[in-house]
């Protein structure tokens, strides 16, 4: 019985420590090179379908349009281990997406918060 459960804990250690938590910058960079594939080919459906509905939208008088998308990923606390008043900071993906008049994403900005 010793022995079992010196395995299953064993395990345990190895699974936490293998698990790697996606730092801001690696976020940002898989949200830059995925978006970077789809200028000129998605749709403002396509984001939506991916982020979710636009916070906001501003039409320009040229036909485009420029919208923020983000998506929340949880909420992380911040501050010393033993403190009482750690601080939420939400986690999340947004993009700064620019449409063609004929709604094809032209340009974006992306960022990530992790």
């Amino acid at each position: 019985m010793k022995q079992i459960l010196l395995s299953t804990l064993g395990a345990l250690l190895l699974i936490s420590c293998a698990h790697h938590q996606e730092t801001t910058q690696e976020a940002r960079q898989k949200l830059e090179q995925d978006f970077s594939k789809e200028v000129g080919t998605a749709t403002k459906a396509d984001l939506i379908d991916r982020l979710g509905i636009a916070e906001w939208c501003k039409l320009e008088t040229s036909g485009t349009e420029t919208c923020r998308f983000y998506l929340k990923k949880g909420t992380k606390w911040i501050g010393e281990k033993n403190q009482k008043d750690k601080k939420p900071v939400e986690t999340g993906d947004q993009v700064i997406a620019e449409f063609d008049k004929d709604g094809i994403l032209r340009s974006f900005k992306a960022s990530a918060q992790r």
